[in-house]
């Protein structure tokens, strides 16, 4: 038994030496180190102490929000560290939180038996971010239209036909709205994930598109203009338009 396993952020691709020497790691967990798997090619992480990261102290504090809180940010600006160095690493390949092997020697034995996989991946994302694009539309941001009060029942069924009528227009101008969007953007990604929405009860507001673009480098200006540029077109229409990132490619991994 050892009194540390070995805490795992990414593996990291790069051309040119990486450092680990100003980056903090996990809360509890030592400092950020990096394991040579081969020439350029790294294993990110840091020291474990089983006291802390072992299964039942681990296990106790996942019902701790705020602890799982900092440790996510701080997973988090481990892998965006790669991302943002000078020059920035190649490609990342984020590991999931709580990531963990008994030992180094573990944790380099289980990436190398898959490595033709993980030389496919990091193939896949070298010099590639991850962007997000959410649409989102809020009636409230329209003008309300006046409607004045039915004479009699003919009326009123008139009323909540056009009402019903109106309904299916904007939910089929929603629908082309959001395909639109992944139109535009598709041609500047090599990829693109798009994952499942849903609003909550009694929400004034609807998430139409939540997506995930595995974008260029070279091409993410021009992302982020379009972006931007297709945002101002559809606002008055009741759209918002959201982009965040880049990010490590977690979607594409």
């Amino acid at each position: 038994m050892t009194a540390s396993g070995t805490y795992v952020y990414c593996i990291v691709s790069s051309s040119t030496p990486i450092t680990t020497a100003s980056t903090p790691g996990l809360p509890g967990a030592g400092p950020v180190r990096a394991l040579d798997i081969q020439p350029g090619r790294y294993l990110i992480v840091s020291d474990a102490p089983l006291a802390e990261f072992g299964e039942a102290p681990l296990a106790a504090k996942l019902s701790d929000l705020d602890w799982v809180s900092r440790a996510a940010v701080a997973h988090e600006s481990v892998n965006e560290s790669f991302m943002t160095s000078s020059p920035p690493a190649d490609a990342v390949v984020p590991m999931k939180l709580f990531t963990l092997f008994t030992s180094d020697a573990r944790a380099l034995e289980e990436v190398r038996k898959g490595w033709k996989r993980v030389q496919t991946v990091i193939k896949r994302l070298s010099r590639n971010e991850e962007w997000g694009v959410r649409l989102v539309f809020d009636a409230s941001l329209l003008k309300a239209a006046s409607t004045a009060p039915a004479a009699s029942g003919r009326g009123y069924l008139l009323a909540k036909r056009q009402q019903h009528v109106a309904a299916t227009k904007q939910t089929t101008e929603m629908r082309k709205t959001a395909g639109d969007v992944i139109k535009a953007l598709r041609p500047m990604a090599h990829e693109v994930q798009k994952r499942s929405v849903s609003e909550p009860p009694e929400s004034r507001s609807r998430l139409l598109l939540d997506a995930a673009f595995l974008v260029p480098r070279a091409r993410a200006d021009r992302f982020r203009q379009s972006v931007e540029s297709r945002a101002k077109k559809i606002a008055s229409a009741g759209y918002a338009l959201q982009l965040s990132g880049p990010w490590p490619p977690y979607s594409f991994v």
